[in-house]
């Protein structure tokens, strides 16, 4: 599953529309594509006639429930499209998260253990830069960044841009750039000059498929359909095929790969071919037993071998797909993954990881 964030931190850029409708186009070419509206005003989802009342799960589930997957939380606009929708209780999660372990990789952990239900994900994200936009970031292995033709959008690119320099550095998770010039009217100079100064400053990444400006996008969202239900239309259907078309021939910066690579660095249970492996940094253990449900909680558990080249301790089960809490016991003293997120609380008041398969 390819991964693409649609991000700026300036309103009225066209974000959304480009999100819906760069998604209706991939629909279109026959790609099963996923819609994920990260943006607590959850205007995606009510572009596409979605609406948190008539939906018993979003995108809030999605990352705050350790057992919410993929598949409970999207909803089918049609044969090529689903969506997670958005409610205005996701602005509450950074508070909800804050002190919590692995905040910015939740959405990515989901993503990658549904890598091959989609062969897109397009992430609406929100006009800002905060956890939510973080989790985006971190999951996307590239990014469009939607571009209108004014002084202010040119002002906030560059800051964004250096932003996302900072979070490569922090992070070494590289992600490819792609700058969209959107709504925009050839037919004025001042439009022209700004394209101009955006392919002085922004080239490389500057995408070739510019998007016109037409009010027929915003009777498209009012109606809660992608402009390709639209009639009379054809010059800007067109015009997202193309860039469809465009970001297809473009080399992605991370392949599912290096996502597999971005989540061994998270340590915690990792699926192989040859079956589940967990994994513990306790360098100063005597002995690492592994036990849960696939045990019984059994106080013996699953003897863990620390592997003499990385220093960690390791044990490969072959798991039925399926949910299962475990716990680690380090020299006797039962403890959680502490390189998971995802926990659940047991009958004393105490934390078990939960893997699901």
């Amino acid at each position: 599953m390819r991964t693409i964030s649609v991000i700026n931190q300036k309103g009225g850029c066209g974000k959304t529309t480009v999100a819906i409708n760069l998604a209706a186009a991939f629909g279109e070419m026959g790609k099963r594509v996923l819609l994920i509206d990260l943006d607590p005003q959850s205007h995606a989802s009510i572009g596409l006639n979605v609406y948190t009342d008539e939906v018993v799960q979003t995108t809030y589930d999605l990352i705050m429930n350790p057992r919410a997957k993929i598949t409970d939380v999207a909803y089918k606009i049609n044969n090529c499209l689903d969506i997670i929708p958005s409610s205005p209780v996701l602005s509450a999660i950074e508070q909800e998260l804050s002190g919590r372990p692995a905040r910015e990789t939740r959405l990515i952990s989901k993503l990658t253990v549904a890598k091959d239900a989609y062969e897109y994900a397009i992430i609406d994200s929100p006009p800002n830069v905060g956890l939510l936009t973080f989790n985006a970031l971190i999951a996307a292995a590239e990014i469009i960044i939607p571009v209108d033709p004014s002084f202010f959008s040119l002002q906030g690119l560059r800051k964004l841009r250096e932003t996302l320099e900072l979070l490569e550095q922090e992070t070494k998770h590289k992600i490819a750039v792609h700058v969209l010039m959107n709504n925009v009217e050839k037919r004025t100079l001042f439009c022209r000059d700004i394209i101009t100064e955006l392919e002085r400053m922004h080239g490389s990444v500057l995408m070739d498929t510019l998007v016109s400006h037409s009010v027929r996008y915003k009777e498209a969202a009012l109606r809660g359909i992608p402009i390709f239900q639209m009639k009379g239309v054809d010059r800007l259907k067109e015009e997202f095929l193309s860039l469809a078309r465009e970001l297809e021939t473009r080399v992605s910066a991370l392949d599912m790969v290096n996502i597999e690579d971005w989540m061994v660095r998270l340590h915690g249970p990792r699926r192989l071919k040859e079956g589940v492996l967990f994994v513990l940094d306790a360098p100063n253990a005597q002995y690492v037993h592994l036990t849960g449900e696939f045990t019984n909680w059994s106080r013996e558990g699953i003897k863990m071998d620390k592997d003499e080249k990385d220093g960690l301790w390791k044990a490969l089960l072959q798991l039925k797909p399926g949910e299962y809490e475990y716990r680690f016991i380090v020299d006797g003293v039962w403890i959680k993954d502490p390189n998971n997120a995802d926990s659940v609380l047991n009958e004393f008041g105490q934390e078990n990881s939960l893997l699901i398969v």
